[in-house]
Formats: C-alpha cells, structure tokens, sequence
C-alpha cells in the first residue's frame, strides 16, 4: 500500500468513526434524563449539570518533569517536582507562592540495580511518583492549600507496578504508603485532592454503560460502544458546561492490580468523573476522594475543577498544572550537561557510553 492510498484509508477511517460515535450518541441523548439504580454511578444519573464557581481561596497544583539518560552500568534521570499555589481573591490571583522555589535545580537520581527493559522505565516512575508526593505533601504543609490538583491519575497506574520477582517490589510498596500517607495530610489539613488526567485513555465510564444500562435500555446495541474512550463518547454526549456522574474507580477493587494494593481506608473511597469545560476540547477526567456525602463532593470537585479549567477554549486544562508544568518541565540538553561532567572525571578509560551513542557514523 503506498503512501496517498495509507492516508486516504487513515481519513476514512477517522470519519468513519467519528459518524459512529455520533449517532451511538444520538440513540442515547434519552438517557441523560433518566434515572439508574447501580452501585457503580453512585448519584443515579449520568449527566448533570456543573455548578458556577469563583475561587476565592488557596489552590495548590504539582507536576514533575524528568529526562533520562541511559549508560552502559547506570540509568541517570532528573527530576524536578514543582508545587504552586494561587491565592485568589474574588476570581483573580492576588499571589504566588512556589515550592521548593521559584527555579529549582532538578535532583539527580541513578539506577545501577541491573535492571530489566520494563523494570528500568517502571523505577523511573517510581522515582518521579515519589518526588511528586514529596512536593504535594511539603506545600500542604507550608502553604494550607484548600484545593490541590494533581496531574495524572490520584493513585499509581498499572505500569508502574512491577513483577513479583522484581528488585523494585520494594521500591513500589514504598510509593503505596507514601501516597497513603499524602492521603492521610490532606484529610488532616482539610484540603481536597483533585487530580486530572490530561491526555485519559480510560473506558470506565463507557464500559458501566455498556454493561448496566444497556442490558436494562434497549435503546442501542452494547457491541456500538465497543473499543470507544471516555472522552471520545463524552465528546458528543456532553456539553459545555455539564459533567457525567461519578463512578467508582473500579468495578472490582480486590481485582485492581493497583487498588488492591491500598488498605481499604482509601481504595473504597477513589471516584471519578468528567468534566466537559470547552465545545472545543474533550471532557475531562477528574479524579477525588470522597468519605462523606458523595453527590456533595462531586459537586464541589467538579466546579472547582471546572473553573480553572475553562480559561481556554481549545485546552480545558487547570490553570495552576499549566503553570506547575511550565517550571517543572526539562529539557534534553539539562541532563546532557550533567553527564559531560561525569565523563570529564571519568576519562576515556571506562567504557560508559552506550553503543548506539558511539556510532562513528
């Protein structure tokens, strides 16, 4: 197949797509009235609308950026996890505040364990998983944010979770009880965690569809959503303006490879929900903890995330991870700059270099 014939079949097949995501959408637009009995969408409804919100208090957020170098005996990696928080006043920020500071030099970190492909990407997870919750727990701690967002997932993901026979199983039980612990300061210090994923691939909401309502509305035929994202269906299904129901995070905690990790203080109490802040950009996935009134918190959850996510039409994003985003991100050269002075002090004698980055030509 040549290239014109490739992209003319890519085409189609986009279009071909969105088509069906449209009139699966269309069949179910009933649905958004009516209401459901199932303990996975605990607020008996898949759609309702997000409340208008102004902030006027502290508003945490923290992102890490890191970049990797592979050597012959050792991974290096920097990392650097940066906390910010906004003081709003009536809707506009009256401070900054910045942890560990406004620039920070990244930390430098190396794995020599012998690792395996899949283990060494997993421990520079782990490394960056555990910078970012050292930094959420120490601008709780020094700045009393009443919210704060996370970027990513509120819990770690499978991939991060290595084998059984793995050097890292230490290493990731450490990650469970530090995230455990940052759980227990927020609650302590009354602050709600919020985390948003930006780029979600999550079919949660879509399968609960598939797999409660459906077999009870016989409105559309469950294979029509088959193979479709969240934020692809809710697309269509949502407006501007509205947020699905939460949902639980997963239908079988004990079952989770990750969640069943967690002692049942937490993993009963992680919901999720989406939220649609632009006509111009997908929903967005949001993620909390609730322990009490559940439709409450969602509420809550939802317009503050809501609010500081709408400021631009074509990227729904919170503007407090925009800006932790833009301190912490690294670039190539930063670990470059590290490694040459490495190899200063080293000399040529030791044969540090990877091969393929020792190509004459």
């Amino acid at each position: 197949m040549n290239m014109s014939k490739v992209i003319d079949s890519a085409v189609e097949t986009i279009h071909s797509g969105e088509q069906r995501k449209k009139l699966v959408t269309e069949k179910l637009t009933p649905l958004k009235n009516k209401e459901f009995f199932s303990p996975e969408l605990p607020e008996k409804a898949l759609v309702l609308p997000v409340q208008k919100w102004v902030p006027d208090c502290t508003i945490g957020g923290v992102d890490s950026g890191f970049v990797a170098k592979r050597l012959a005996s050792v991974d290096l990696v920097l990392i650097r996890a940066m906390g910010v928080c906004f003081d709003y006043k009536n809707g506009i920020v009256d401070k900054a505040n910045y942890y560990p500071g406004y620039f920070q030099f990244p930390e430098p970190h190396l794995s020599n364990n012998a690792l395996e492909e899949d283990e060494a990407e997993q421990s520079k997870s782990l490394m960056r998983l555990k910078e970012e919750v050292k930094a959420s727990k120490k601008l709780i701690e020094e700045h009393s944010p009443k919210y704060l967002f996370i970027d990513g997932s509120i819990v770690p993901q499978y991939q991060d979770k290595p084998r059984k026979d793995s050097k890292l199983t230490d290493n990731y039980i450490d990650i469970i009880q530090e995230f455990e612990s940052f759980y227990e300061l927020a609650e302590k210090n009354n602050c709600t965690l919020i985390s948003t994923v930006e780029d979600s691939r999550g079919s949660r909401f879509r399968g609960i569809i598939q797999d409660e309502i459906l077999a009870k509305e016989k409105i559309v035929e469950k294979e029509k959503l088959e193979g479709l994202f969240d934020s692809a269906f809710l697309d269509y299904f949502l407006t501007k303006g509205e947020r699905s129901s939460c949902f639980t995070y997963t239908k079988n905690i004990k079952q989770h490879p990750v969640l069943s990790d967690f002692s049942e203080k937490w993993s009963n109490h992680i919901f999720g929900l989406y939220i649609k802040p632009s006509n111009y950009d997908k929903p967005l996935r949001v993620e909390f903890i609730s322990k009490g009134n559940l439709k409450e918190k969602a509420d809550e959850v939802a317009k503050v995330a809501f609010a500081l996510s709408s400021l631009h039409r074509e990227y729904a994003y919170p503007s407090i991870l925009i800006e932790a985003d833009m301190h912490a991100k690294l670039k190539q050269d930063e670990i470059e700059i590290v490694y040459n002075k490495i190899m200063d002090k080293l000399g040529n004698s030791i044969k540090l270099k990877m091969r393929r980055d020792n190509r004459p030509f």
